[in-house]
């Protein structure tokens, strides 16, 4: 059996050989047919690319469908093709097998225009449908994400909300301490500007209110008590 050879970059991590028996679709019409024309089983070849624009990996399905040297010779058949799943990929591959194969049947080959022109449009059909979900998905995947973001900010929303609506309720009871602290010290400064106009002098068995008149009274009444002529100005004496 010669080497396949990749005709895209891939790292093959799946194969499928149809000697080792299966139930897929098309496997046994496959086999049944590699087996009357006499020719070895075919087998696949998969592996995952990231070749695409918007970076979704793809499944490239590889087929080597063996040669038959003796008579009736057979020349190799190798064929690739894509597909998003390992398992869908692999159907297609065995599809193709079989239509690649049914043109040496002696009795099937006058079939094969019809089948490949069903094959050609059940395949587009198929493809259109799967990029159409496949677009779908990545939308709502957005829409999955948008919503993430969404109920964060919202969430944060409310928290700088209620912080804001407790810090507003404990301006406003600061603001009413200072309220009546302001009242009170407006009510005693009040009183105490009343109690500066004059001051009680409380004695033995008696009480009187002084007055800066009074002062001025007393002293004028001793001057003119005062013997006529007499020195009137006082010696001032600092010891020391």
């Amino acid at each position: 059996m010669e080497p396949i050879i990749p005709t895209e970059p891939f790292i093959q991590t799946q194969v499928y050989d149809l000697a080792n028996g299966g139930d897929l679709i098309f496997e046994r019409d496959l086999f049944a047919l590699t087996e009357f024309l006499g020719r070895s089983p075919p087998v696949f070849y998969g592996g995952q690319i990231a070749d695409q624009a918007n970076g979704q990996l793809q499944w490239l399905i590889m087929a080597n469908l063996p040669g038959k040297p003796e008579s009736p010779m057979f020349r190799q058949i190798q064929f690739s093709l894509r597909d998003n799943t390992w398992v869908d990929g692999l159907a297609r591959a065995l599809q193709e097998a079989l239509a690649r194969l049914l043109p040496y049947h002696p009795v099937l080959r006058h079939h094969v225009d019809h089948l490949d022109y069903m094959l050609f449009e059940t395949r587009s059909a198929l493809d259109n449908s799967r990029a159409a979900a496949n677009h779908t998905q990545q939308q709502l995947n957005q829409y999955a994400e948008t919503i993430k973001v969404i109920a964060k900010e919202r969430r944060t929303l409310r928290q700088l909300v209620a912080k804001r609506d407790s810090t507003i309720h404990r301006l406003k009871t600061k603001i009413s301490v200072l309220k009546e602290t302001i009242s009170t010290q407006a009510e005693q400064l009040q009183i105490l500007e009343g109690e500066g106009e004059g001051e009680d002098i409380q004695g033995d068995g008696y009480s009187y209110v002084s007055n800066d008149n009074d002062y001025e009274e007393e002293e004028e009444d001793f001057y003119q008590h005062l013997p006529a002529g007499m020195d009137t100005t006082f010696p001032l004496r600092i010891d020391g």
